[in-house]
């Protein structure tokens, strides 16, 4: 009935793992849980290999990186059931009944993506990191508000959705670096007129990185979004960042925002700064559109 879906890199997924395969063996299922190392050949593999001993767990470590889209993709093949249940492993759900709350949102409702939603832990700690002062700004959305702009709320860290609706929607696999998956999944969702369907069932986010780590994660997430721009995967009115950056184009002035990328990458840096992150992503985006059209 359910296959859940865990890609990962270089992360222990074990305490997600269990606390899943707890729940549904609670309900009484048919289930299967496949969690899958991206090439990280990393030492905590050796602690993933203890899913391999879970009734209906599987764990599978890559000889060689594929991407962030591709391991999705792969995924979904390996699965044998009508759900797939998609998540991050450095997640863990906020509800024990986060399981059965994905299976009642499911009935008579094949063609539906849903969506469950992000939080994060606040802690002293935490509070430094610009991870999550980004992840309580943009992904810790209310579910009002989700469902008011369901295809912009859409993250891949925590979403269910039909077998029959993943052959016709899949994720990019030319998209190799980190970030955007997200953004051209829910759009060609929309294009093909499937729902998305927000729910209160909330996983946490647990493995933040540090700031050096996020803002150079950051520019990887632009490299993205002008490389589906370049492949016609979407246009310059897609995004706010992109419509922002197509007027400072349109006023002559990209090669001059796009001078300033190191400044704010330093201040952003320095600071831990939301602001400077956002006039970073701006100017980031100009620098390398400028390069493209050179």
């Amino acid at each position: 009935m359910l296959s859940v879906l865990i890609p990962t890199y270089n992360y222990n997924a074990v305490s997600l793992v269990k606390e899943l395969h707890k729940q549904l063996l609670d309900l009484n299922i048919l289930f299967e849980i496949i969690c899958i190392d991206d090439g990280s050949k990393s030492v905590l593999n050796q602690f993933n290999q203890e899913i391999n001993t879970l009734a209906f767990g599987s764990f599978i470590a890559l000889k060689e990186n594929i991407g962030r889209s591709a391991i999705r993709n792969y995924l979904s093949k390996k699965s044998s059931y009508q759900w797939m249940l998609f998540l991050d492993s450095d997640v863990l759900p906020t509800d024990s009944d986060f399981i059965q709350n994905y299976l009642k949102a499911i009935k008579n409702n094949s063609s539906v993506v849903f969506c469950g939603g992000i939080k994060y832990i606040e802690t002293d700690e935490n509070k430094k990191l610009l991870r999550y002062k980004y992840g309580i700004n943009y992904e810790e959305i209310k579910l009002g508000k989700r469902k008011k702009q369901a295809y912009k709320f859409f993250f891949t860290s925590n979403f269910l959705i039909s077998k029959e609706v993943f052959k016709r929607i899949r994720f990019e696999e030319k998209l190799k670096k980190y970030g955007r998956e997200d953004l051209l999944f829910s759009l060609h969702l929309k294009v093909e007129n499937y729902k998305i369907v927000h729910i209160k069932n909330e996983v946490y986010h647990l493995g933040l990185d540090d700031d050096v780590t996020f803002v150079l994660k950051t520019k990887q997430a632009m490299e993205n979004i002008i490389f589906l721009e370049q492949q016609n995967f979407i246009s310059n009115k897609e995004g706010n960042l992109l419509k922002i950056v197509n007027y400072i184009n349109l006023f002559g002035f990209l090669n001059i925002v796009g001078r300033f990328s190191t400044y704010f990458e330093k201040k952003t840096i320095q600071y831990s700064s939301i602001f400077y992150l956002n006039c970073l992503k701006i100017s980031y985006l100009c620098f390398l559109k400028q390069r493209y059209n050179e």
